[in-house]
């Protein structure tokens, strides 16, 4: 029976995703007041721990990643329809600048059109995994995703070489990053019909698909560059971290009482911080919070669905179209297994720049941040405890009692998480 335990333990740990780090314990929290504008040195230090990062990780399986030439040609790819299968959307569509890059709408996806709300691309480079289910592993990989999805933009990989082609400064920005492009002649109208490989596209011979696939994540490597230096403003709450570091008591002090007592909420009685965490406020990770439309009864397999389209995926950060096959990126693709509970766990989205995002949750299913926070504390809207599949066993979610001024307070803080103008401003 031990033996049988303890191999159960050993296959959870290789099922799940590593974890980026262990969730910090919060320290006791005391009374605001008792606090002051610098907190106590725990708090202060674990409030310094959401310091967002000054600069994106790097990501040697895109070796173009901090190209200015890229990011160039990456800008004007994110804005241009001619990727689109109608010559009507582009990445800037659904990630539109004047709305804090969303477009506050959920969008069906797939075979079954379920809901998928549009996530902001602010430090979308901070990310780990991409998408609400992780399916893909590099921000190259997620730029190429939405330009052949037939709920999205609906191209195909041989209309956008031939938008290059076709277009002047499009292509001599590309033949000086990239090279030449590859002859265009005598190949199908589409590599990909419907979500499936063509016959035309089968007929090629594979040294002719992969000279075109490498050419065609060449554009992801582009836009990717480009959204490596989307970075919103700077919020009151990154002043206030600013002046926690220096100990600077009169800037502290500017930060409104209000959201310095839901920051006090955040870190301690709400538990926030245990999935909520780190400079991108997110752990990274997959989990069913108890959502109506996750768990085990969920027409939406979320991270489970994710490995298996990832794991197959010939644009993952192992294959051969990667500029790191044997990297840690790659490593951490490569061990990851699915499991049964890891059906309808979706990933814990960055709580910067809220305002202006909703709705939120990955269905799009809560309409402003009282919502949110009813859920997680009240669980308002929420299965019951059990109730389906759980990659936590939902044990982290326990009820929270909480006060209509706790609640404001707590809402006070996540829009300080925001700048008063908070449109997009991509670094120098």
């Amino acid at each position: 029976m031990m033996v049988m335990l303890l191999l159960s333990l050993l296959a959870l740990s290789v099922l799940q995703d590593p974890p980026q780090s262990e969730p910090t314990p919060a320290p006791a929290v005391t009374d605001e007041k008792e606090q002051g504008p610098l907190l106590d040195p725990p708090l202060r230090s674990l409030a310094l721990s959401l310091r967002r990062a000054e600069t994106p990780p790097e990501d040697r399986t895109n070796r173009f990643a901090d190209d200015p030439a890229a990011a160039q040609l990456g800008q004007l790819l994110f804005f241009d329809v001619g990727l689109s299968g109608d010559g009507k959307s582009s990445c800037a569509t659904c990630h539109r600048p004047d709305q804090q890059l969303v477009d506050g709408k959920t969008h069906p996806r797939g075979f079954n059109q379920i809901a998928r709300d549009t996530p902001t691309l602010h430090g979308v480079a901070g990310h780990r995994w991409w998408g609400w289910d992780g399916r893909w592993d590099s921000l190259w990989m997620q730029a190429l995703g939405p330009i052949e999805e037939v709920d999205e933009m609906a191209g195909d990989r041989l209309k956008v070489l031939r938008h290059l082609a076709a277009t002047k400064d499009l292509l001599q920005r590309y033949q000086a990053i990239f090279g030449a492009l590859p002859e265009l002649n005598s190949l199908p109208e589409r590599a990909i019909e419907a979500g499936e490989p063509t016959v035309g596209w089968k007929a090629l011979s594979g040294a002719r698909r992969r000279q075109l696939n490498r050419a065609f994540t060449n554009v992801g490597k582009a836009i990717a560059a480009y959204e490596r230096t989307l970075r919103g403003p700077a919020t009151p709450f990154d002043h206030y971290l600013a002046a926690l570091a220096t100990s600077d008591a009169q800037v502290a002090a500017e930060y409104p009482s209000s959201a310095r007592r839901g920051l006090l909420l955040f870190l301690g009685k709400a538990q926030c911080i245990r999935c909520h965490g780190g400079p991108m406020l997110s752990d990274g990770e997959f989990h069913d919070t108890g959502i109506l439309t996750s768990g085990r009864t969920a027409r939406d397999a979320g991270r489970y669905g994710g490995i298996q389209e990832l794991r197959a995926h010939p644009f993952r950060s192992g294959g051969e179209y990667s500029d790191d096959r044997q990297g840690d990126r790659a490593s951490r693709t490569e061990r990851l297994q699915r499991d049964a509970a890891l059906w309808g766990a979706f990933r814990t989205s960055s709580l910067r720049y809220l305002v202006g995002t909703a709705p939120y949750f990955h269905d799009g299913g809560m309409a402003d941040l009282r919502s949110v926070i009813r859920f997680y504390t009240w669980r308002q809207g929420a299965r019951p405890t059990g109730a389906g599949h759980s990659h936590q066993g939902e044990t982290m979610l326990t009820r929270i009692r909480m006060t209509r001024q706790e609640e404001d307070d707590l809402i006070h803080f996540l829009e300080s998480l925001s700048a008063v103008d908070s449109s997009p401003t991509p670094d120098d």
